[in-house]
């Protein structure tokens, strides 16, 4: 049987919705954030990113480690479990560390850009963060379908009688299920930072005058 990530994509961004729309409803009536509360928002976004790369590096490290002891074990499904999981979880445990540092320089250069520059702020990280949204909807499908796949795996060894099969659908299935225990969290704090990109309007303001000199001009943001 072949699965596809499309197929689990929108139930699993579905779900997702429903996670926090008393928080959307309150920030709405909260009006659209101004500077100082869209560094905060940008600041706060991009440290909880680092904090999931942190994750996704301890589980894979994890697994990794867990398939390694497996390998020391003697039997087909000691050897299945151990080769699947210590594979799955390397690739997880360098792909959080390279996420974890490209986060850690994305968040200061958006970050700084928020402070010095609202408007462009808001141009680029608006097309950024629009394009990570609807990126997360491969990411769940993939770690759905992942999941779906070991568990196939798993119960074609039950039925084969293979220890081995069942061994590296139990490692699949785990890595899949735990990664996307981790991401679906962060599509629900991408929509909400997304929100508050889109209601972020900054508008540049020219007043004449001021300080007892009518010739003098101020250049200014407005909210």
């Amino acid at each position: 049987m072949r699965f596809s990530s499309r197929l689990f994509a929108p139930a699993a961004l579905a779900l997702l919705a429903f996670a926090a729309p008393s928080e959307a409803r309150a920030e709405e009536a909260a009006g659209p954030p101004n500077d100082a509360r869209m560094v905060a928002a940008s600041r706060s976004y991009y440290d909880a990113e680092v904090t999931t790369a942190f994750l996704f590096v301890a589980y894979g490290a994890v697994t990794a480690g867990a398939g390694a002891v497996s390998l020391t074990q003697e039997g087909d499904f000691a050897h299945g479990f151990g080769w699947s999981s210590l594979i799955a979880g390397g690739i997880t445990a360098l792909g959080g560390a390279a996420y974890g540092v490209a986060a850690r320089v994305r968040g200061n250069d958006y970050t700084s850009l928020a402070e010095k520059d609202p408007a462009q702020f808001k141009r680029e990280e608006s097309e950024r963060i629009a394009g990570t949204n609807q990126r997360f909807a491969l990411y769940l499908g993939s770690e759905i379908a992942e999941t779906i796949a070991g568990i196939g795996i798993a119960a074609y060894g039950f039925a084969a009688k293979s220890d081995l099969a069942k061994g590296i659908g139990a490692g699949v299935a785990i890595q899949g299920i735990g990664l996307f225990v981790i991401d679906a969290p962060g599509a629900g704090r991408a929509a909400r930072y997304q929100d508050d990109v889109r209601r972020f309007n900054p508008q540049l303001g020219v007043s004449v005058g001021g300080g007892g000199r009518p010739w003098a001009a101020t250049v200014g943001h407005s909210f």
